[in-house]
């Protein structure tokens, strides 16, 4: 049995619980089950597999469930996995490796976040890395709502380090019928804002304020949350400051304040290294009629290694190339208008699948076979 404990907190999950462990099973992991009152057969599923199961009452604390699921564990190294996650891709050898050679660091893994699509995009994935490996000698669970390990004490504070893991989880938890991501919305944002009246200061919970907005398609009140917590000194380099930079962005598109996206170009020498925000800024000088600026940036990213959101530096900007280049071609001369269409259609045909690129060159076929 490898020295490493998976622990995980659960509350009527039957329906992803199965998936989860069968994923863990090849690997021998010692399992640690803690139930926070399911009414399902989620305890039950859990025992088939052999996991230990334990009962903690619920104390609107997502941190102090997962601590108490630590303390249950035979091994001080803990990987945290949630019942709507499941392993796929893993090499526990060099995990163990790295653990030895590094006991006090933290494991960070990715993890792969199928978000909800629709009809034209289908499903779409979004990539974030998390620290979820750690040893409990010297690090923790901490806050109650999106929790994070932090060192023991960290208040004082202790620095904590990191090395990434070759593990790779995928996530399905943002996808689910409207009234679910709902209640699950609520329930975040209950706990969240109960969480800032304490630490007004911290500017993570703002963030995550936003994106609970923008789970519920509440566009609005994701803008301000976003503003807010961009309005503390932040340090770019810090992956949720990306990723709010990024989500206020699109959220401002959502909502059509396009000319107030422009102002991202005040912060872009920040964040020109990061290819999901490349891609926004396309997006923005696009939705501003300014076409030019938009390939620069469209035409940049796609020789940028991969970002969080998937396609972001391939089938997403090959569309938007080729809408830039049909859009040219209606106001070029007859001569030079083939050139712009046969720019238009290879860029459709690279994007593969995607179902608006799709659609676009069935049309072109359909006025090709008209004559028109």
């Amino acid at each position: 049995m490898p020295p490493v404990s998976v622990c995980m907190i659960a509350k009527d999950e039957e329906e992803n619980l199965p998936r989860c462990l069968e994923s863990l099973k090849p690997y021998g992991f010692e399992v640690i089950l803690v139930d926070t009152g399911s009414a399902d057969k989620t305890k039950e599923i859990a025992a088939s597999y052999n996991a230990k199961v334990f009962d903690f009452e619920w104390v609107d604390d997502f941190s102090a469930a997962r601590n108490f699921a630590a303390s249950k564990a035979t091994n001080n190294w803990i990987l945290a996995i949630d019942c709507d996650e499941y392993i796929t891709a893993i090499k526990l050898p060099q995990i163990l490796s790295l653990i030895r050679q590094y006991p006090r660091y933290v494991g960070v893994l990715d993890i792969e976040n199928e978000m909800q699509g629709n009809d034209e995009t289908g499903k779409r994935t979004y990539t974030t890395k998390l620290v979820r490996l750690y040893s409990r000698k010297y690090n923790h669970f901490a806050g109650a709502i999106h929790e994070q390990v932090v060192p023991l004490n960290y208040k004082e504070g202790k620095e904590i380090f990191s090395f990434d893991i070759p593990l790779k989880l995928y996530h399905t938890g943002y996808v689910g019928s409207a009234s679910k991501i709902s209640a699950k919305n609520k329930r975040n944002i209950d706990l969240l804002m109960a969480a800032l009246e304490k630490d007004p200061q911290d500017a993570y919970n703002y963030f995550q304020l936003g994106q609970s907005y923008v789970m519920g398609d509440e566009y609005e009140k994701a803008c301000e949350w976003f503003g807010k917590g961009l309005a503390f000194d932040l340090e770019p380099s810090l992956e949720y400051v990306q990723t709010m930079v990024v989500a206020y962005g699109q959220s401002l598109l959502k909502l059509k304040r396009n000319e107030e996206a422009l102002n991202f170009e005040g912060i872009y020498p920040e964040f020109s290294a990061v290819p999901d925000f490349v891609y926004l800024m396309g997006r923005i000088y696009a939705e501003n009629n300014q076409p030019l600026k938009a390939l620069a940036e469209f035409l940049k990213v796609i020789n940028m290694p991969e970002g969080k959101q998937q396609g972001v530096t391939t089938f997403l900007p090959y569309y938007q190339i080729a809408v830039i280049y049909d859009n040219m071609a209606l106001s070029q001369a007859a001569g030079d208008k083939k050139e712009y269409q046969d720019i238009a259609l290879m860029y459709y045909r690279k994007c593969g699948d995607f179902v608006p690129a799709q659609r676009r060159l069935a049309e072109i076929a359909d006025c090709a076979d008209c004559g028109s």
